[in-house]
């Protein structure tokens, strides 16, 4: 069971940076090859990477007004200056985050515990959640469409599955499968999927269509949510980090510049 943190251990620092009057548009947070929390600015292809505004970053994700991260022993919430707003101790490990369709609230699933923690706007709060059906190990990705459930997204043998579950209840409400959802796979508080396919990056709308991004994909890796409409890729096995837009009619894929200490 979570507690409340009285020490901030996450190491954020309000006010350690100012966006320049003039600086190029935020497009969102992202988590470097060091470890470490940096805004990203600029456009589509044009990238610069901010100075780190926390360390020790075991998982990320911003929602384009709150961001939520996870050292190995808290769980944070940050705004879009980068300021702390709040952190809480949980077990070890690293996080799987959804944002509610607003951006405003969000859900972080500790692998670890089994356990869900919801963010309400101003302060932490640690979920009844029981369902002995689903083992932490296959959920992929969460999702919070509305503020009384939670959707985990989860590998059965060679299929991806959506399992609806009620916040504060037992058991499964409903579930489907996601026909051809492949893992690693994230889910986007506009209902997007996004997932990868033999020649790259899928992103599928709530009502099943298909937009294909093509890319040369490293075998491993991650996909956290940066901003609310891109997505970053993390290569499990090197330092290089990319970029995806999923914005409707501006799907792209990009890579994100090396870090700068």
């Amino acid at each position: 069971m979570a507690r409340a943190c009285v020490a901030a251990v996450v190491l954020i620092l309000p006010g350690a940076w100012a966006q320049p009057a003039m600086a190029p548009p935020l497009l969102g947070f992202v988590e470097d090859s060091a470890s470490a929390l940096r805004p990203a600015y600029g456009v589509s292809g044009n990238f610069i990477l901010g100075p780190s505004v926390a360390s020790k970053i075991l998982s990320v994700a911003f929602s384009g007004s709150i961001g939520l991260l996870k050292t190995d022993s808290s769980l944070a919430s940050f705004d879009s200056h980068g300021n702390l707003l709040a952190s809480l101790d949980v077990a070890s490990g690293p996080a799987l985050f959804a944002f509610s369709p607003a951006g405003t609230t969000a859900l972080a699933f500790i692998a670890s515990t089994n356990e869900l923690v919801e963010w309400r706007g101003s302060a932490f709060a640690a979920l009844e959640f029981h369902d002995e059906e689903v083992a932490a190990s296959a959920v992929l990705a969460i999702a919070f469409p509305t503020p009384f459930e939670a959707a985990l997204i989860v590998q059965r043998k060679d299929t991806v599955w959506e399992l609806n579950v009620p916040l504060g209840a037992v058991g499964i409400s409903s579930q489907k499968a996601l026909i051809g959802v492949r893992a690693p796979v994230l889910a986007l508080p506009s209902g997007d999927l996004v997932y990868r396919d033999v020649g790259g990056i899928v992103v599928r709308s709530p009502h099943g269509s298909d937009v294909h991004i093509a890319a040369s994909l490293p075998e491993g890796f991650s996909l956290q949510q940066m901003n609310q409409d891109w997505v970053q890729l993390t290569d499990l096995n090197s330092s290089a980090h990319f970029a995806i837009h999923t914005a409707a009619g501006r799907e792209g894929f990009y890579q994100l510049p090396e870090s700068t200490r």
